[in-house]
């Protein structure tokens, strides 16, 4: 038996026709049809990290801690596929398993691949970012001129990429 684990943290389901969408998304409509469909599944907590740390471990978690990490205490599902002998491998673009405060989740897979660059991920180096030039291009609501918040970085992060080619896949 193979598993294949989505998670997306800014996907809606009413933008998905397995769930009856609107748009069009033929592949994840024939992954749907070929997979286990869970449409009554609500998050117990939110944001990502505390929603992350109930898929894993199938308890709520906002009642009794906030953002954070795995515990060495917590029985994640990825630690039962590793006592089972079970072969697991996580890809993720989501920098906050690599951040101080919100590690120990990608090392419970057998292997790992991180790929870089969204949001504040501190990827690509710029010690002095053309602000002028991500004033005009950027909505003043997505805007950031510091290094005080997350915005910069990810201005910086985007200026790297102009095509395709350009994302950071492995």
């Amino acid at each position: 038996m193979k598993t294949v684990f989505l998670l997306f943290d800014s996907l809606n389901r009413s933008a998905l026709g397995a769930y009856g969408g609107h748009h069009l998304t033929p592949n994840f409509d024939r992954l749907a049809s070929r997979s286990i469909v869970f449409d009554k599944h609500f998050a117990g907590s939110l944001p990502c990290m505390p929603a992350r740390r109930d898929m894993h471990t199938g308890r709520l978690n906002f009642l009794h801690r906030s953002w954070g990490p795995l515990e060495p205490f917590d029985d994640s599902f990825v630690g039962q596929l590793k006592q089972a002998d079970i072969y697991s491998h996580l890809i993720s673009d989501h920098y906050h398993y690599f951040e101080d405060g919100g590690s120990t989740y990608h090392n419970r897979y057998t292997t790992w691949s991180f790929i870089r660059g969204q949001e504040s991920d501190p990827w690509i180096a710029m010690v002095e970012p053309p602000l002028e030039r991500f004033r005009k291009t950027y909505h003043p609501i997505q805007y950031e001129n510091n290094r005080d918040g997350h915005r910069l970085q990810g201005m910086i992060n985007r200026s790297a990429i102009k095509n395709e080619e350009d994302f950071p896949v492995e």
